[in-house]
């Protein structure tokens, strides 16, 4: 019994991309249909086992071919099946709950939306804002490291919650500045302090051109000390119904 790589789901009507190319060793990648749903599916590679960046990138490739054409509902990667089973445990059993996930991200793609401080212009503001941390940067000015080691402490202490305070006010600025142009906005809270905003904006394709406009429009506005990455049009991968 043979398995079978499962990129996503779409309507069973819509046309795939003539170009794509999937992971296993033919690359070939096409689709099992049932009633309204089919499954975007392709071969799987035998001589070893899933995992590699490589294959994660064939996996969105794929995926995000499809989203810039038509609705796509992706699945996580790796979704291997046995060929039986696409239509058997995956379609069939799940075909209502498919459709109306499919029903409720029709006409939409994700777009990922990335951005960090230029962190020297950064702290020079910092420097310059915030009289505490201009007063305790003064005092330990040519001081010995040692002698000068709980007010250096201090000092990195000040300037983290006082990059905190920005980033908060900032990244709220970048939502709301952008967010009207999304039917929805997932955001995650950065790990690192230069890190601004990672959020996720599901975005109509045909508003996708007003959206990209209104990120360069900001990114023209905030580039002497923000650097944004946009990536885009994705699958819709943060909007996938919980149901």
């Amino acid at each position: 019994m043979s398995a079978t790589y499962v990129y996503g789901l779409v309507r069973s009507d819509a046309e795939l991309p003539d170009d794509l190319v999937g992971l296993g060793p033919s690359g070939t990648v096409t689709t099992v249909v049932h009633e309204k749903v089919a499954a975007i599916v392709g071969d799987v590679p035998l001589d070893r086992p899933l995992g590699t960046r490589d294959d994660l990138v064939a996996h969105e490739a794929v995926v995000d071919s499809v989203a810039a054409h038509t609705t796509v509902l992706p699945m996580r990667f790796p979704a291997v099946i046995e060929e039986e089973g696409v239509l058997d445990e995956l379609l069939a059993p799940h075909h209502d709950r498919f459709v109306r996930a499919l029903d409720q991200l029709e006409g939409t793609v994700q777009y990922t939306l990335k951005g960090r401080y230029d962190q020297d212009v950064l702290l020079r503001e910092v420097v310059e804002e915030d009289e505490g941390v201009r007063e305790l940067q003064e005092r330990i000015r040519g001081v010995p490291e040692d002698a000068a080691y709980y007010d250096r402490v201090k000092l990195g202490e000040l300037i983290v919650k006082a990059l905190e305070e920005r980033r908060e006010v900032d990244a709220k600025d970048i939502l709301d500045r952008i967010g009207s142009f999304a039917e929805a906005v997932s955001s995650t809270t950065p790990t690192q302090p230069e890190d601004v905003v990672n959020a996720a904006f599901l975005v109509r394709r045909d508003g996708a051109e007003e959206f990209e406009a209104a990120v360069e429009e900001l990114g023209a506005d905030t580039h002497e000390w923000l650097k944004l990455r946009l990536l885009g049009p994705l699958a819709p991968y943060d909007f996938v119904p919980e149901e």
